[in-house]
């Protein structure tokens, strides 16, 4: 098994190295008090996000409000600061916790609330890559955090999610195509240097105009939310590709 670190930081740099997906990262940087404030003044939103840690817990977003105004939404709770020192304060404690600062993503909603996608891509010891499986993440309302258990949110096909978006124009066809073609390239990217690894779990995004993005990458997906799903016989195909060991 490899020593390389399984973090968030290690993968986005690992997957950065690739130019063709370089368009699908969301720009993302070590949490410090200047690359806060470089990609606030960027971006007007940011995520900020612990690299170690999944299930959407820690994540936070941070908005420019007004001239002078931070608001920080932490879960389903919001806090206004509106003094530098108390909002770098803030920045601080969580940059000696190991986090990340990311450009925020203005994701597509299903009924006014954000979603994004678990693409699962597995492969058999020597063979090439598969999409075995995918399912849409529905935010609980007041959530900007799509993982279901903390948000209260639901699961639903990609395409129910389409249909329901601001996409619903477009061709769901193309969509999807696209949403395979950026997870493949992503393991391909990944695969080397975690050759130990037979399953991901790729969190992807639409953003409102249709562009793909890739949010991050699990090598220890939570299998059961397929269950969830109407048809069973995408959970019984990923099951069938992963390896007996324990889920996270």
């Amino acid at each position: 098994m490899s020593n390389l670190s399984t973090s968030k930081w290690t993968k986005y740099k690992l997957l950065r190295k690739s130019r063709k997906l370089q368009a699908f990262l969301p720009e993302t940087d070590w949490l410090s008090e200047s690359s806060f404030w470089r990609m606030l003044t960027k971006y007007g939103q940011i995520i900020l996000k612990p690299t170690g840690s999944y299930g959407g817990n820690g994540v936070i977003r941070v908005k420019t409000v007004g001239s002078s105004s931070y608001e920080v939404h932490d879960g389903a709770k919001r806090r206004t600061y509106t003094k530098l020192d108390e909002i770098n304060a803030f920045v601080k404690k969580k940059a000696n916790k190991n986090y990340i600062v990311q450009q925020r993503i203005r994701l597509a909603t299903k009924n006014g609330r954000p979603f994004d996608m678990r693409v699962m891509v597995q492969r058999h010891t020597k063979s090439s890559w598969q999409v075995t499986g995918m399912l849409a993440k529905v935010a609980g309302k007041g959530f900007i955090v799509t993982n279901i258990r903390m948000s209260g949110g639901r699961v639903v096909t990609v395409e129910n999610a389409i249909r329901g978006s601001e996409l619903k124009d477009m061709q769901s066809s193309e969509l999807l195509a696209q949403l395979h073609a950026v997870a493949l390239r992503s393991a391909d990217q990944l695969g080397p240097s975690y050759r130990w690894v037979k399953t991901m779990g790729i969190d992807m995004a639409f953003d409102k105009q249709g562009h793909v993005w890739i949010i991050e990458v699990n090598f220890a997906p939570m299998l059961e939310l397929f269950l969830k799903l109407p048809n069973k016989a995408t959970y019984r195909t990923i099951k069938s590709f992963h390896a007996r060991r324990k889920q996270t």
